[in-house]
């Protein structure tokens, strides 16, 4: 029988003999599969045509989560319960010493009593937070809704001498979170999102700010962490956190365009607690979601022989047909100002043609409207003369008075697809065409919170089956699967409403 040496020092262990002879090259190929990934890379552009002419969509590449350093293999730790398992079936013990350096007494030591001093619990969150308790690291996979942001206030109450860094991709969701935890923590950081602000003991960082990290955290926690897997953005992930207890928080930890979200067991480990959308609704943690399709039909098709940036810019963005049959579905359902509505768009160009129909909606977006391209969206009377852009003020300003249900209705960019709490919010309508997993399922759970005081039984998304286009029907049918996945009902035009998974 093999017997081989692990040893831990923080995020990151080595596997080899005895710590010092080289690893038998048969073992790294046992574990090769389970630490490499193929990733994918869109191409656009002249990046498209390789060096024989041909045109090519994606570049795959193989990537290795591992190095091989005198022989000895090193990757992260959260791969160690997968890698213990592929080499027990193969005959082969591990036998494991942590190298880590010490951390204060009573760090990772659990205060329940102080938690129920000052969280409720709804249903299922405290055995998940048992799960991080009792994991030194680990993935949470629930559905949108259950309370992520609010576990983080609860896992700080719960480890109360330990340090404790937040990472979050969009700023906006950086400033609400930290927010939030002002309200029960004292003296909350926030790192990036225009602070920079190191908090006592709980600080929250910007993807873009995580290398600014101090190196004091003893935990790290990742909302939404499949967005926290882009190349910058890991390494610095990487080189930041290096001696913490890491868990991430996603409800789609699988649907990464270019697999990247395979690196996440190397961050966090495997799945820890799981709770999918329809136990969800069953718990009444949020309402069912009902996506009705639009059928969306043209006589000609403006995206004919056009690829790539261009072909979204007439088919989807600019496609004054299509927008106007949105427009005048929007006013056939929703006559009533009253009924708060949210639009999603992928671009801000998309955003200002929709609005054009309906200048009643506001309009939000993030990227900043560069002064040549607002000049002529105005000479061009696609904006009126005077129009204000959107500062980041007037965006915090716009989400609460919508979270408020003061502001009825909205056109947004992706500003507000991911990581916004709206609880009144009961239309939403998808209109950017795209197909991807995380989005297909974060986008329309905006509608997905519960709200008494509105009575609120459902949320209702409505998207566009484009039937005018080979490449974009098969999109929108991908966006049925997905939906369908996740228990959600549809109406698909033509079809049946249907209800079960898979369809």
């Amino acid at each position: 029988m093999t017997h081989l040496l692990v040893r831990r020092s923080g995020t990151l262990i080595d596997i080899s003999p005895d710590g010092q002879s080289p690893l038998d090259p048969r073992i790294v190929e046992l574990l090769r599969p389970l630490l490499t990934y193929e990733h994918k890379t869109l191409l656009r552009g002249h990046n498209r045509y390789g060096p024989d002419g041909q045109q090519r969509g994606i570049d795959v590449e193989l990537r290795h989560m591992y190095a091989l350093e005198q022989g000895r293999l090193v990757t992260g730790f959260g791969f160690l319960t997968s890698i213990n398992e592929i080499l027990t079936r193969h005959g082969i013990v591990l036998h494991y010493i942590d190298l880590s350096p010490p951390k204060r007494d009573g760090v990772y030591v659990p205060d329940w009593d102080n938690v129920r001093r000052h969280i409720t619990f709804r249903a299922r969150q405290e055995e998940c937070l048992r799960q991080i308790a009792n994991n030194e690291c680990g993935l949470i996979n629930a559905a949108m809704g259950f309370g992520k942001s609010f576990l983080f206030e609860a896992i700080c109450h719960l480890f109360p001498r330990a340090y404790i860094d937040i990472v979050v991709k969009p700023k906006d969701v950086a400033r609400s979170i930290a927010s939030q935890l002002t309200g029960s923590i004292p003296n909350v950081g926030q790192v990036g999102g225009g602070s920079d602000y190191y908090g006592d003991r709980v600080t929250v960082y910007t993807a873009g700010s995580a290398h600014k990290a101090d190196g004091r955290a003893d935990i790290l926690l990742a909302d939404e962490a499949h967005l926290l897997m882009t190349d910058e953005t890991s390494r610095s992930m990487g080189q930041s956190w290096r001696f913490t207890r890491n868990y991430g928080f996603s409800g789609t930890i699988d649907g990464r365009l270019d697999g990247a979200d395979a690196q996440l067991e190397q961050f966090f480990g495997r799945t820890i607690f799981t709770l999918p959308y329809p136990e969800a609704v069953a718990l009444g943690l949020v309402v069912p979601i009902h996506v009705r399709w639009l059928p969306i039909r043209m006589d000609h098709n403006p995206a004919d022989g056009k690829t790539g940036v261009a072909k979204d810019r007439w088919g989807i963005w600019r496609n004054e047909d299509r927008n106007q049959q949105i427009a005048a579905d929007v006013r056939a359902n929703y006559p009533e100002q009253d009924t708060q509505i949210l639009i999603l768009t992928s671009t801000v160009d998309h955003a200002i043609m929709l609005w054009r129909h309906l200048p009643e909606f506001a309009l939000c977006y993030a990227k900043k409207i560069e002064d040549a391209d607002l000049d002529r969206y105005k000479r061009t009377n696609y904006l009126p003369q005077n129009f204000v852009p959107t500062t980041p003020e007037r965006r915090d300003q716009m989400k609460q008075e919508f979270a408020a249900g003061t502001l009825k209705r909205v056109i947004a960019t992706d500003v507000w697809s991911t990581g916004v709490s709206f609880n009144s919010l009961q239309v939403l309508y998808r209109v950017d065409a795209r197909e991807s997993k995380n989005l297909d399922a974060q986008a329309p759970a905006r509608t997905s919170r519960l709200s008494p005081e509105t009575g609120k039984t459902y949320g209702e998304v409505i998207d566009c089956c484009d039937t005018w286009d080979k490449g974009y029907k098969r999109k929108s049918e991908s966006r049925r699967r997905h939906y369908a996945a996740l228990g959600w009902t549809q109406s698909w035009p033509g079809g049946r409403r249907q209800i079960s998974i898979g369809t």
